[in-house]
């Protein structure tokens, strides 16, 4: 049997409020339906998938670890963030603060397969979202 990651859903109180969140990562709301029996408006954002595309599982290393601080508030573990592939990263910077969207501290960075900066949850309806920039296969 194939398991395929179909979506990935984000609760949110009114859709159209991150509609210019989207724009600002170069995504934008495909279709918007109800759904009657979960009494729920959803809109399906299409993205193209990478072929570097994993599912990372992530374990703190100490104390003083983003991830310990995350499992104190939900010990049993919980999606941390979204991550977004782009080719370059460098130019995002001033796209994001164009869309006066916050960067954390300190910016550009380097993570697990090359370059990474993340968007601030308060700027992307409560997600924390990350760009990378590839540069090790992994």
């Amino acid at each position: 049997m194939n398991v395929r990651l179909s979506h990935i859903a984000i609760a949110n109180p009114q859709i159209s409020a991150v509609t210019n969140q989207l724009k600002a990562l170069a995504l934008e709301i495909e279709t918007t339906h109800d759904v009657a029996q979960e009494k729920v408006k959803a809109a399906m954002v299409k993205t193209e998938i990478s072929s570097h595309f994993r599912i990372e599982l992530l374990e703190p290393l100490g104390d003083d670890s983003p991830i310990s601080k995350f499992l104190e508030k939900r010990p049993a573990g919980g999606i941390h963030h979204l991550c977004f592939e782009v080719d370059q990263l460098d130019p995002w910077v001033k796209r994001l603060e164009e869309a006066q969207m916050q960067v954390l501290p300190p910016g550009i960075r380097t993570g697990a397969r090359g370059r990474v900066l993340f968007i601030h949850p308060k700027s992307f309806g409560g997600v924390l979202v990350e760009l990378e920039e590839i540069h090790t296969k992994s």
